[in-house]
């Protein structure tokens, strides 16, 4: 793997230009006439710089990137715009005017993409040896077979990919491996530059960080640039040098990430960083951005994020400001602002719209003395067979045990989080409860009579009593219906609707309740036609349909905008208390999980590790994994995103570690950890932990 000598001032704003995108248009060829969806970008990206492009979906960013790239697929067209590639010798190249042949030898060599989604973006049917080998033989055609599995080994280690995985497929992976394997192909020939288009969206929080730190290491190492695209504006500060802030596709703020960290000069930018929940200061109530993104095929006249703007003044609607250098008292020459609140030369002070939570110094003590809880777990299980051997006679009787002794409460008017990776059982809890999934063994109780079978009367009363909202507002709505369909359907089953007229109207304060009006505006809409959050919000208002006592809420937020899971997590919190709902938010986000819930249950291979008050177990972990997920989650004041160590992937739930689960990746293991199961041990304030530490 080549090391590149660092440039004089690599990274800062003197060292040389590599990518320069100048005044860039792309368009969508629609029947209906062309669509904007970048307009008039000029950006430059400096030699060993992170250059972060931040902005909700719909933004541009991808598009921008694939422009970039010439990966623009039909309808998408490049309107107009350079884009020059400046090489380490020789003189600069136009992206734009570059032959199929040209751009065959650009890319990868010269320019990589690491895409968003790794299960997408690699060929599920061939295994991930063929498919590094495969870049290599396309590029370097002279290179000898040998020396090529000699590279593909490099890469798997680069990366932290043991060798014995090469033949693995996709499907065979985890998503922090196949994100690592599309950033091993991505490295392959050593390029220039690197674009990462949000590659850790789809990742939890620990396998995000740790993700990040390699490839923060591997451009230092290496000497490579990075665009990196992403809506996590709070994660962006902490990896970028400088911060280009993206809306209705055109750049509004752009200056260094500390910059835009302490003084943001954009309503937008300020909305964005400002929209999420943070594992220091007061808890608050916050409510980010208000409204939705525009429509880029009716954009509002004037500055298109007017409709959203809590400092819109007289002009606003007529007139687009340009981006211009912000004449904030301190800001560098290169902070420019498109906005119109600097056109008199003053400088407004922007506040976030958020009310305090807090009581006593921030402590928050779950007391549920003399209540009953509305639903009761105990001794919960759930065991997956695995079956091996070419019959299933001859079959190993292995298990996955997903869920393994869990026990836990809920009670009407709280929200408990339950918190964790992917992979140690958070969702299979939340099926065994609405009975998608039987359980394998423990008791589960409603209202103080358990549920035996997944049968008879009292099996209808309790899935009409326990909703589930699921993680994909994508995938969870029938693509056929409509909104009213939708909504219309579980009142019918659950006899709450004995005629159309009173579905209609039962319908439309579904919708005025979770926010969506006037009603019928959405009644008639088919789920291709909504946002992701108004998808979630009908998610939410289907489950209410059934007028339940618990909602289990599996993932909620995690495939929405940053601005968008707010108002979600807002929705839910409000329907929990006005209603008198219990409530199961589950999550890999702790940071959240402290904004949002009473009380925090932390699960790891199987098992709850630890709980409490969330502000306490958010703010003073216990256990060796909570501190890990407290400290993997996004925070612009940390120095640097080496912090958090890799301690690599969750113990298999087949063979799953002796003793404590997390002993394997803990760096505080002691032989007893190896060897015997932990139990609860009380500690302050209702908090516990299951630790030999203690």
């Amino acid at each position: 793997m080549e090391t590149r000598p660092p440039d004089e001032g690599s990274g800062s704003t003197t060292s040389p230009v590599v990518l320069e995108i100048e005044d860039l248009d792309v368009d969508y060829e629609l029947s209906t006439g062309p669509l904007p969806a970048v307009r008039q970008v000029s950006l430059s990206l400096r030699r060993g710089q992170v250059l972060g492009i931040a902005g909700e979906s719909g933004s541009g960013k991808s598009t921008l990137a694939y422009a970039v790239t010439r990966l623009l697929r039909p309808p998408g067209v490049i309107a107009g715009g350079r884009v020059r590639y400046h090489p380490r010798s020789g003189p600069a190249v136009d992206v734009l005017a570059m032959s199929d042949d040209q751009l065959r030898a650009f890319r990868w060599a010269e320019l990589a993409i690491v895409f968003q989604s790794a299960m997408n973006a690699l060929n599920p049917v061939l295994n991930l040896r063929v498919q590094i080998l495969d870049v290599l033989a396309a590029h370097r055609p002279e290179m000898r077979h040998q020396d090529r599995l000699d590279r593909m080994a490099e890469l798997l280690k680069l990366v932290g990919i043991s060798g014995d995985r090469a033949k693995a497929f996709p499907h065979e992976l985890s998503g922090g491996m196949r994100q690592r394997a599309m950033i091993a192909i991505a490295l392959a020939l050593d390029p220039e530059i690197i674009i990462l288009d949000e590659p850790t969206t789809a990742l939890d929080v620990v396998m995000q960080r740790q993700i990040l730190s390699e490839i923060m290491g591997l451009r230092s190492r290496l000497g490579f640039s990075v665009i990196f695209i992403t809506h996590d504006l709070s994660l962006l500060i902490e990896v970028a040098d400088e911060i280009a802030v993206m809306y209705a596709g055109r750049v509004v703020e752009q200056c260094r990430s500390e910059e835009i960290y302490k003084t943001p000069r954009h309503p937008y930018s300020y909305g964005l960083l400002n929209s999420f929940p943070l594992l220091h200061g007061p808890r608050q109530t916050l409510t980010g951005i208000m409204g939705f993104p525009p429509d880029m095929r009716s954009l509002p006249p004037g500055c298109p994020f007017h409709p959203r703007c809590e400092y819109v003044h007289e002009g606003c609607d007529r007139v687009r400001p340009p981006l211009r250098v912000s004449p904030a008292p301190g800001d560098t020459p290169d902070h420019v602002v498109a906005c119109s609140l600097y056109d008199d030369r003053s400088v407004p002070e922007l506040k976030a719209r958020a009310v305090s939570l807090a009581s006593n110094d921030g402590a928050q003590i779950s007391d549920h003395a003399g209540e009953e809880p509305v639903l009761s777990v105990k001794g919960l299980q759930k065991f997956f067979p695995v079956h091996q051997g070419p019959r299933r006679s001859q079959a190993v009787r292995r298990v996955v045990r997903a869920v393994d002794d869990i026990s836990l409460e809920l009670y009407a008017g709280k929200v408990t989080a339950l918190v964790g990776e992917s992979g140690s059982g958070k969702s299979t809890i939340g099926r065994v409860l609405s009975q998608l999934y039987s359980a394998t063994g423990g008791t589960i109780t409603l209202n103080g009579r358990p549920i035996k079978t997944r049968r008879g009367r009292r099996h209808r009363e309790y899935v009409r009593d326990v909703q589930i909202v699921l993680q994909d507002p994508f995938s969870s709505l029938n693509p056929l219906h409509t909104v009213g369909y939708h909504l219309a359907r579980p009142l019918v089953i659950h006899g709450f609707a004995r005629s159309g007229r009173r579905a209609r109207a039962a319908v439309e304060k579904l919708l005025a309740d979770v926010q969506l009006t006037p009603a019928d505006q959405f009644v008639s809409k088919y789920p291709h036609e909504l946002s992701g959050g108004q998808r979630q919000r009908i998610a939410v208002a289907r489950a209410l349909a059934a007028q339940p006592s618990v909602i289990l809420a599996d993932e909620p937020v995690s495939m929405l905008d940053v601005s968008t899971r707010l108002g979600v997590l807002n929705l839910l919190r409000g329907l929990a208390t006005d209603r008198h709902l219990a409530l199961l938010y589950i999550t890999h986000d702790i940071a959240s999980a402290r904004y949002f819930a009473d009380t925090t249950l932390v699960m790891y291979g199987g098992q709850l590790i630890e709980g409490g008050p969330s502000e306490q177990v958010a703010l003073r972990p216990a256990h060796p994994y909570t501190q890990l997920l407290r400290d993997s989650a996004p925070n612009p004041e940390r120095e640097s995103t080496s912090t958090v160590p890799s301690t690599g992937e969750p113990p298999s739930l087949i063979n799953p570690p002796s003793g404590c689960r997390f002993h394997p990746r803990c760096p505080h293991v002691m032989d007893i950890c190896k060897e015997q199961k932990p139990g609860q041990i009380e500690l302050e304030g209702g908090q516990w932990a299951a630790c030999w530490l203690y």
